[in-house]
């Protein structure tokens, strides 16, 4: 690995998809993504390395940030579920730093209606799509027979 260079997207997706790696090395290239603020690189690398420890290190962070698909993306590397109470407090969050798509996400998450239908009004009164739901056929999720999502 040279010294503090990024990889380009090719050899990056080619070293992810590789069956064969040295733990140590992408540990490595996850903390260099990291250290340049490429956090969703970063966690693909940890994860590929299974280095749950600087996952968990990133879940500070991705809160502040109130960054809803990292904490996701971050969750389901660790193969767990976000607590109620975390889903409320990125959702509070990211409300207040103006990110309502991530907020309304977080809220559904937590399955806190009164939020949702909040973030909900106000996303209308704005003008805004919200995302989850459409009255539009080929934006609706098609189900299976036993009316689960695919």
């Amino acid at each position: 690995m040279a010294k503090n260079k990024l990889l380009t997207c090719l050899k990056k997706r080619n070293y992810l998809n590789t069956p064969v790696f040295e733990r140590k090395e992408c540990v490595k290239y996850g903390e260099l993504f990291q250290k340049q603020g490429f956090l969703s690189d970063a966690i693909d690398f940890f994860a590929k390395a299974e280095a749950k420890e600087k996952l968990e290190e990133l879940l500070p962070q991705v809160i502040i940030e109130g960054d809803v698909f990292l904490f996701t993306k971050i969750y389901q590397a660790l193969k767990r579920k976000p607590s109620t109470s975390d889903w409320e407090k990125i959702g509070e969050i990211a409300f207040k730093l103006g990110k309502w798509q991530f907020a309304l996400k977080a809220f559904q998450a937590a399955e806190n209606k009164e939020r949702t239908k909040e973030i909900k009004q106000l996303l209308e009164k704005e003008g805004m799509f919200f995302s989850g739901t459409s009255d539009l056929p080929f934006l609706k999720q098609k189900t299976s027979k036993l009316g689960k999502r695919k």
